[in-house]
């Protein structure tokens, strides 16, 4: 056994459970100790395992000078398994073992938080180049360590990709959290127990999180990290936007992901940056907003504006419908009433989309009219009895626009309804763009994505495809996640045609092919109304992995504002996009208010006003990523380095001790003598590895070592240690002093933000504590419940000041050095 005055460290060799191990990390505790163990034995493919002391009673096995002598292929390879475990101060382990392609742009968030500090960020690449796999590298770099506590929230269709991802990617393993496994972790733990705060990595929905009852156990839960994927989504004055703070502002770390994170509102983009902020005039937000280009991925996207003829019926009911907006938007300007104008706007959308979705809301708004109050109702009943993961908000009817009515007189707008519900009934009968695209799919034998915005239009698109004979498959926010999820796979398995609304337009791959070359087509049915949401869809097969040329075709109706005003603006944002200017500026100048003016309008949109000026306070709140570049470079050269060493050091086992071998040499000019490998390592009181490399020194014997035998070579090593060892070691440490300092100083000042930030984190959860107030004396439940969040925020509080703590213990270095292995040089004797 270990006594209190011999305090296990990193490296130290134990026996425990029959078996011999190494010990990896240290983690104190107030009344036990965590030892993450290595097995020795590498040829028994056994996992690491943690350990706590002292329930398991481990023993120490002393060191003794143990001498391997192994040939030198064999001793090239376990120096080669050595090299391969080094790691500089910051440096990304997951990157060397992780199942990613090493492009140094997808380095650098990681560095920055890892490396550099930074507390909080956001990753806003441009869609498809891997927000996925860069929050990955941060979450994996974490995880090594014990006790980690992490949370992903992501959109409830995009939970089993994300965990799919992690597992293959990073060999993470993610705890799925909806409601089965809340109730099933409430049943199997005691009550007292938070089911949140036991360690591992959660993966859950906005949707889920912002339930009050979930809400309530996981605000008491300092998380080391939560990543919030598609965080725009969390807009102002949602509760989503209430949870997703509430659990930033709990975590030492915050990662924001986002493709179109100013969608040209800035109050919303400024909401977005302070999501997670704790404190006042705290560090500001990172932001890693990179193109394609910028990545060194320029697009060979090619776009097309197919123009459709409308029908003499359809150009009618563009006519007709024209007129009654009209005469809605003067009487609702009379008023200053901005819902009627919406419910306007609403209809112009859906009849732009198809005559059949025109005709759907149509008749829905006027059964709405027929009685107002009772329709509200409805439509307030039916969101949140939704299935957790269906998003059906996204693509359904909004019944609450629809029941606003418009005119004054609610007799004739009856009747102009009516009118506009059987001039759309009849367009719908033959419409253009359903003929149009039929064609063009009897034309094309590959896979095929065609977006709409409403789910009624894809409905209406299933039935004439399906007609002509087509394998459709649908994807909407009606659709659980687990018919999302087959979906998908089956689009991506047999090809085939895809329907699919906006609710599918965010986070999916849909260019990978399981036989066939995958998916490079989308067809845009109609054209969105905001120029973010055109790069969304597009960027579900024009992304990462894409190896051939992406073809984007845009239908487009004559003769309506379709062709007089999105056209254009849709040319401007492919224009952009391929020459990496599509960012803020142009999202602000053509947001969806301005562009939404112009069609009603029916006025083009040549000329957008200037974008807004960002204010003081959102500049002093958001900044551009430290300059990282030629760090992410010379880091995925050093993991490609480590990946190829590992794929040439495959040994049955580490030999044990120093390992050594003997080499002849013919050149006289060469001396005699050995070549020493030491490891030096930095590490942290608790064990932890931060630095590690390997130092070479060339050290000269007298005369030529004899022999050629293990136990020559055993006899020459083992004079070596007696006489000579100790004093090259202290040089050794000595020429590395200042590299281990700088190498202390660079891990302390990345310390030093998380430090901070936790201090504030930790004095916000104080002052929320004395917040909990006295309840009726005579309220059992009440009190009961009192009771259970004092005890989970004393918890939580007690967690804080041990991270604080902790921080601070790791700040002070222990620097290590050991002889590893020894090659002895031996002239050859003619």
């Amino acid at each position: 056994m270990v006594g209190a005055d011999e305090p296990w460290r990193p490296g130290d060799r134990v026996f425990v459970r029959g078996q011999r191990w190494t010990l990896l990390e240290r983690t104190p505790f107030a009344e036990c100790e965590a030892l993450r163990l290595q097995p020795r034995d590498a040829a028994t493919r056994q996992p690491q395992q943690t350990l706590l002391t002292p329930f398991d009673r481990p023993q120490r096995i002393r060191r003794s000078q143990a001498i391997a002598v192994l040939r030198p292929r064999r001793w090239l390879h376990v120096l080669r398994e050595m090299a391969s475990q080094t790691q500089p101060v910051g440096g990304l382990q997951a990157a060397a073992t992780g199942a990613i392609d090493l492009l140094p742009y997808q380095l650098e968030p990681a560095l920055a938080m890892i490396r550099g500090g930074v507390a909080r960020m956001m990753i806003a690449d441009a869609v498809g180049l891997g927000k996925t796999i860069q929050a990955g590298l941060v979450v994996a770099e974490l995880a090594r360590r014990d006790g980690f506590r992490g949370l992903i929230v992501v959109p409830a269709g995009l939970r089993e990709q994300w965990s799919n991802e992690l597992a293959a990617r990073f060999e993470i393993d993610t705890r799925l959290a909806d409601a089965d496994w809340l109730d099933r972790a409430s049943r199997d733990l005691p009550g007292e127990v938070n089911p949140w705060t036991l360690p591992g990595l959660y993966l859950s929905s906005f949707d889920f999180v912002k339930r009050p009852e979930v809400l309530q156990a996981l605000e008491h839960v300092h998380w080391d990290v939560v990543v919030i994927d598609e965080a725009h989504g969390a807009s102002l004055g949602t509760a989503r936007r209430t949870a997703a703070h509430a659990l930033a502002s709990r975590a030492s770390r915050v990662v924001l992901l986002t493709a179109t994170p100013h969608a040209g509102d800035a109050e919303q983009f400024a909401a977005l940056c302070r999501l997670g902020a704790v404190g006042a005039g705290g560090p500001p937000l990172v932001v890693f907003q990179r193109s394609r280009a910028a990545a060194g991925l320029a697009t060979a996207r090619r776009t097309i504006l197919l123009p459709v003829t409308p029908t003499l019926a359809e150009r009618r009911m563009h006519r007709v419908l024209d007129d009654y907006t009209a005469a809605v938007c003067r009487e609702a300007a009379t008023r200053r009433d901005a819902h009627a104008r919406l419910a306007a706007i609403v209809l112009k959308k859906r009849a732009l989309s198809s005559a059949g979705s025109l005709a759907t809301s149509a008749r829905r708004r006027l059964a709405l009219l027929a009685d107002t109050s009772a329709a509200k109702a409805e439509y307030q009943l039916t969101l949140p009895l939704l299935p957790e993961g269906a998003d059906g908000a996204e693509d359904a009817p909004p019944d609450g626009v629809l029941a606003v009515p418009g005119l004054d007189d609610l007799a004739r707008e009856r009747r102009w309804l009516s009118a506009i519900i059987g001039i759309a009934e009849n367009a719908s009968r033959g419409e253009s763009k359903t003929r149009c695209l039929l064609r063009f799919l009897r034309r094309v034998h590959e896979p095929v994505v065609v977006f709409t915005e409403f789910r009624d239009t894809l409905e209406d698109l299933h039935l004439a495809a399906a007609a002509a004979h087509h394998d459709v498959l649908r994807l909407h926010g009606g659709l659980s996640p687990r018919d999302r999820l087959s979906a998908i796979r089956g689009f991506t398995r047999a090809g085939g045609l895809l329907l699919a609304t906006d609710a599918a337009s965010e986070g999916l791959n849909l260019h990978h092919g399981e036989g066939h070359p995958g998916c490079r087509a989308v067809i845009h049915y109609e054209l969105p109304w905001s120029p973010a949401r055109l790069e969304q869809r597009t960027g579900r097969v024009d992304r990462l992995g894409q190896r051939r040329r992406v073809h984007e075709i845009l239908l487009v109706a004559d003769d309506t504002a379709e062709r007089l005003v999105l056209a254009p603006l849709a040319s401007r944002v492919a224009r952009a996009a391929a020459a990496s200017t599509f960012g803020p500026a142009l999202l602000d100048a053509l947001n969806e208010s301005r562009v939404a003016s112009a069609v009603m309008a029916g006025q083009p949109f040549d000329r957008p006003d200037a974008p807004s000026v960002p204010s003081p306070e959102l500049q002093r709140a958001v900044t551009a990523p430290p300059e990282l570049h030629l760090d992410a470079q010379a880091e995925a050269a050093r993991a490609a380095q480590q990946r190829a060493w590992r794929s040439v050091a495959r040994t049955p086992g580490r030999a044990r001790g120093v390992v050594a071998t003997i080499v002849h040499v013919g050149d006289p000019q060469i001396s005699p003598g050995l070549v020493c490998v030491y490891t030096v390592t930095l590490c942290t009181p608790a064990g932890a590895t931060v630095y590690r490399q390997l130092v070479c020194v060339r050290v000269n014997t007298s005369g030529n070592p004899t022999g050629r035998s293990s136990t020559d070579v055993r006899c020459t090593v083992r004079n070596f240690l007696a006489e000579s060892e100790p004093s090259v070691r202290a040089a050794v440490l000595a020429a590395q002093a200042g590299v281990l300092e700088t190498a202390t100083t660079a891990h302390r000042n990345a310390l030093q933000p998380l430090a901070s930030r936790d201090s504030t984190i930790r004095i916000q959860l104080a002052s929320a504590a004395r917040e909990l107030v006295q309840v009726g004396l005579f309220d059992g439940r009440a009190l009961k419940a009192l009771e259970t969040r004092r005890r989970f925020a004393a918890a939580l509080l007690e967690n804080s000041e041990e991270r604080l703590s902790a921080i601070g213990h790791d700040m002070a270095l222990e620097a290590n050095i050991e002889l590893t292995a020894v090659l002895a040089a031996r002239r050859r004797i003619r």
